[in-house]
């Protein structure tokens, strides 16, 4: 196994286990991974997956492999810029920073180590010899510390406005009130229908933990409901 593979490898492992996946070690140049005590599938150094073709008939091991299939390919789109960027050199900065691209005064880094890559955006000062107000997102945070370091860049270097941005719990909000209005008996016309659908599906895409936070905001929702319906109970002495 070459350094490339290695390194894309050891990145993508901590990333999957993370995300609640067992990690096998690699058989013949590809990565076994495991869910739910059996063999879900092996992933490529490209980033693609595997797997056998009567496998595909389980709808939750397919959904697994898809979550899968999504981690692999950010994992390997930011290990290759790594692999590619050049150091960036900044008067007392520490070794092993790769600047990934740089636009309008912003500057994302990434830092990779034993522990996963970390990744940081600056701003350029003191006429670009030093860097200022960074923002860190952990070793270890794998998919989700680079998506965010990249959303953090678009707004910092002027590519995207802030306020075009939700959060993934504005994000599940959203689809629970969609659903909410999907669900009604109220009128609705074909157009909105369509608009409304295509909304959940695009909320679906972009938020990977979508279901636990649409659970978990509806239990919130049912608690003071719960604390109201208790009984009082009086003490005796």
């Amino acid at each position: 196994m070459d350094n490339t593979q290695h390194t894309y490898f050891a990145e993508l492992k901590l990333a999957l286990q993370k995300a609640g996946y067992t990690v096998q070690p690699v058989e013949d140049g590809h990565l076994p991974i495991e869910w739910n005590d059996r063999r879900l599938c092996q992933v490529t150094e490209s980033g693609g997956i595997r797997f056998r073709t009567d496998d595909t008939t389980d709808p939750a091991a397919e959904a697994a492999r898809s979550r899968v299939t999504d981690i692999a390919g950010v994992v390997r789109e930011y290990m290759t810029l790594i692999e590619q960027a050049p150091d960036l050199k900044v008067d007392g900065l520490g070794e092993n920073y790769k600047l990934l691209t740089e636009f309008n005064g912003a500057v994302p880094a990434g830092h990779p180590s034993r522990y996963g890559v970390e990744f940081v955006t600056w701003e350029w000062s003191y006429g670009r010899t030093g860097l200022w107000q960074g923002h860190y997102y952990d070793p270890g945070s794998g998919p989700n510390g680079y998506l965010s370091a990249k959303q953090d860049f678009c707004v910092r270097s002027g590519l995207m406005d802030q306020n075009r941005l939700f959060t993934n719990e504005q994000l599940a909000e959203v689809y629970r009130c969609v659903h909410e209005t999907l669900e009604s008996v109220y009128p609705i016309t074909p157009e909105r229908l369509k608009l409304l659908e295509g909304v959940a599906e695009q909320v679906r895409c972009a938020v990977p933990d979508l279901a636990e936070l649409v659970s978990q905001s509806s239990e919130r929702e049912l608690e003071p409901v719960a604390e109201e319906e208790q009984p009082d109970v009086m003490m005796k002495m």
